[in-house]
């Protein structure tokens, strides 16, 4: 069944008409987790059982089948996801060895619900995205990990002493990271042989060679079932945490949200890892919100964007959504055909040598963008006839690409404050 704007202009009274009883504003928990293409959760139709707890969470809410993120890695993803507006916009991301953070004056969610009353708590999980890169703002009690130092059940535990330790039953917004599917892939028992890897085997990350490619292809499978027992871990603690919810009476009052900050590839191109192209597998991301005024057991195939959900949350929140966020409320009418653009591609060696710029997506037909010098070539492909992007043709609409990488920026890009960061520590879980 796919949300209909009636349905979701019902859910919105109800929502309102909870509130006038006195429920007040939603609690709201953002579950952004890490690497997590769409396409290895049950509930996506995979043939493992990885996730049953985020399948719950999606049978009792809304799943987005066919949400995008705005860029294949975590800085200009996360920026994305919290400020409601493009890479281009934001300009957060890897430039000629410069990192940029998210300007001062861009909307930002954790900003605007505490403006409105909010306790605000957020835990997050590689130093991309800390507070020298902005994302402190709006936070009463936030905690930045330098490499994914803390695994999903030490961000539960976190997160839920700070829940109990609160003096005062207003609305509190959450935003918790879980890094565990990333590279390394090295899920803790028992969750390492899951799904079948040999545990004598220490082999956890990709062999690769100076511009990314993989030289251990052979290990596919092997690779694939730690990755997937990764994402049953952070599942486990998605359950966890919803359990909690429901213990202590708030899960009726709170909105939970699974996504994740972009994808993973394992060979379908023939690279691994991400932050390299725009295909699928690394664009293609979970969207699941469940919580009071969102419609229950709906799945949604309309094609959306990661950028899409900080005004919904807003909306759903009684909170006015600035004008400047590129992103729509997904409880509207999402069925507009419309740009949704992605970029913020690490110009590093890992581009498999095709220098990639940006994509443009357009009722499922996709146009990439390849830059070189002054050499610019377009390809393109109708993902409802081509969904593994094995058949690109010469063109496309180049026309949306040009208006997209020429638009004015919102804001000047801010150079990050990247001093204390560990480098060393970055570069062993596969960056730089």
């Amino acid at each position: 069944m796919k949300t209909k704007p009636a349905a979701a202009a019902l859910a919105l009274l109800l929502a309102a008409s909870c509130a006038m009883r006195g429920g007040g504003p939603p609690n709201i928990v953002v579950i952004v987790i890490d690497s997590l293409r769409a396409g290895n959760l049950s509930c996506y139709g995979y043939h493992r059982t990885t996730s049953p707890s985020i399948d719950s969470l999606a049978s009792r809410g809304t799943m987005w089948t066919a949400c995008v993120s705005q860029a294949p890695w975590t800085l200009p993803s996360f920026a994305s996801i919290l400020t409601g507006t493009t890479p281009r916009s934001h300009g957060a991301g890897r430039r000629r060895n410069q990192e940029y953070g998210i300007p001062p004056a861009a909307p930002y969610l954790p900003d605007l619900l505490r403006e409105e009353g909010y306790a605000t708590y957020g835990h997050l999980n590689v130093s991309f995205i800390d507070e020298g890169h902005g994302f402190m703002r709006g936070f009463q009690s936030f905690r930045c990990e330098n490499a994914g130092d803390a695994d999903a059940d030490e961000v539960v535990d976190r997160f839920t002493d700070w829940a109990d330790s609160r003096e005062d039953d207003g609305p509190f917004f959450a935003l918790l990271h879980l890094f565990d599917p990333h590279q390394h892939y090295a899920p803790p028992a028992p969750y390492d042989t899951l799904f079948g890897p040999d545990p004598e085997v220490d082999r956890h990350a990709w062999e690769v060679d100076g511009t990314g490619r993989p030289l251990d292809t052979e290990n596919l499978e092997h690779y694939m079932a730690l990755y997937d027992g990764e994402i049953a871990f952070a599942d486990a603690e998605v359950g966890r945490l919803l359990g909690y919810l429901r213990d202590r009476g708030l899960d009726e009052r709170t909105l939970v949200v699974v996504v994740a900050d972009h994808g993973e590839e394992f060979l379908e191109h023939g690279g691994v890892d991400h932050g390299h192209t725009f295909y699928q597998e690394l664009l293609h991301v979970p969207l699941i919100i469940s919580g009071p005024g969102v419609p229950r057991g709906c799945t949604d195939s309309s094609w959306v964007g990661s950028y899409d959900l900080s005004p919904t949350l807003l909306r759903l929140a009684g909170v006015s959504v600035p004008q400047v966020m590129e992103g729509i409320d997904l409880l509207t009418d999402p069925e507009e055909i419309r740009i949704i653009p992605s970029s913020g591609v690490i110009i590093a060696p890992r581009n498999l040598h095709r220098p990639w710029n940006c994509s443009v997506l357009r009722g499922g037909v996709k146009t990439y963008r390849l830059k070189e010098g002054g050499e610019v070539e377009d390809l393109s492909t109708d993902l409802a006839r081509d969904p593994m992007e094995t058949n690109l043709t010469a063109g496309g609409d180049s026309t949306l690409v040009d208006a997209y990488m020429t638009s004015p920026r919102l804001w000047e890009p801010v150079r990050a404050d990247c001093e204390g960061t560990d480098r060393e520590r970055l570069r062993d879980i596969g960056y730089f």
